[in-house]
């Protein structure tokens, strides 16, 4: 059993008993896993275990900074988090057991509802010279911790740039660290994944001259289409300091997700107090001020727990 820690029996007794209403262990913790600390993953997980936990007496998200989507996936088949956050992309590949999970397949993995969407930045200096991603070609860069899904962006993109990703040569440091690097000058480039506009590359742009790659035209088509967890972006012009013109690239969603037996009731408590406080969750950070219950359910690469999708039933969402 994936940490529900019964630890109080007399609370058992009483559900065994019949007692109405949902009936959990006196604050149940519950450990999340977010990705490293300074990006979206951090920030929002962060935001709604604290807002969640407030909603409800009985359980206690904590978050905990990790390597983002594939660790808190391996995370969770390990026992080590209960609840994570991932990208659609990562968590259909590990439930299909495709790219690092071949002969792996994690067919526990269940979705509650998506948070944000992650848009790709291939952020660069202005100076580097480096004017498309084929530029990117034996110049060093910074493609995020290991385990995080940032890494599988760049091969999806790379898979149709004509550029082997073995032939750009990468750090994998967080994106604080990757800021620091390259405003020192020890990297020309880095990408990041997260909500517009992203706190990093905000960053960055007040002290540097900057510029962000485009993903357009014919390579955006065959990303889209070979790929159906992402979808594409533009960033307006204006958004970062120093970049006026329209910004062409994709993104991808990202997944509150928890483990198949994890407890129907604590999924259904945690999803309805989301939903149910839809205004105040859109306060919390700007990725998830466009969540809602129409888009809850799409682009989530794995099935729902019975949780939320009991949850939705009851809305009317889902048949």
């Amino acid at each position: 059993m994936r940490k529900i820690k019964i630890i109080i029996v007399l609370s058992l007794i009483i559900c065994l008993f019949g007692f109405t209403g949902v009936c959990f262990t006196a604050n149940s913790m519950f450990t999340v896993g977010t990705a490293g600390a300074g990006g979206t993953f951090n920030y929002i997980g962060s935001a709604l275990s604290n807002f969640i936990s407030k909603q409800l007496d009985d359980i206690n998200l904590r978050a905990i900074t990790t390597g983002g989507s594939n660790t808190n996936i391996r995370l969770l088949k390990d026992g080590d988090i209960d609840v994570g956050l991932a990208m659609g992309l990562a968590l259909n590949g590990a439930y299909e057991g495709i790219g690092i999970w071949e002969g792996n397949p994690q067919k526990n993995l269940r979705a509650i509802t998506r948070t944000h969407a992650s848009t790709i930045h291939y952020v660069v200096r202005k100076d580097s010279g480096i004017k498309s991603l084929k530029d990117l070609r034996g110049v060093m860069g910074n493609t995020d911790v290991v385990g995080a899904a940032t890494t599988q962006y760049h091969e999806s993109v790379f898979k149709f740039v004509g550029v082997d990703v073995d032939e750009i040569p990468s750090q994998h440091v967080n994106y604080h660290e990757a800021v620091q690097l390259l405003r020192d000058g020890h990297i020309q480039w880095f990408l990041a994944g997260g909500t517009v506009p992203e706190a990093n590359v905000m960053e960055i742009a007040t002290t540097r001259d900057i510029d962000i790659l485009d993903i357009d035209g014919e390579l955006r088509e065959n990303i889209l289409k070979e790929f159906p967890y992402y979808f594409g972006r533009t960033i307006s012009g204006g958004t970062y300091q120093g970049i006026d013109r329209d910004v062409e690239t994709i993104e991808a969603i990202a997944v509150l997700f928890v483990d198949a037996s994890q407890s129907e009731d604590v999924v259904y408590e945690i999803t309805k107090s989301i939903f149910e406080n839809i205004d105040e969750i859109r306060e919390l950070h700007i990725g998830v001020n466009s969540l809602s219950l129409d888009n809850a359910t799409g682009g989530l690469g794995i099935p729902l727990h019975p949780g939320a999708e009991r949850y939705y039933r009851e809305v009317g969402k889902i048949k």
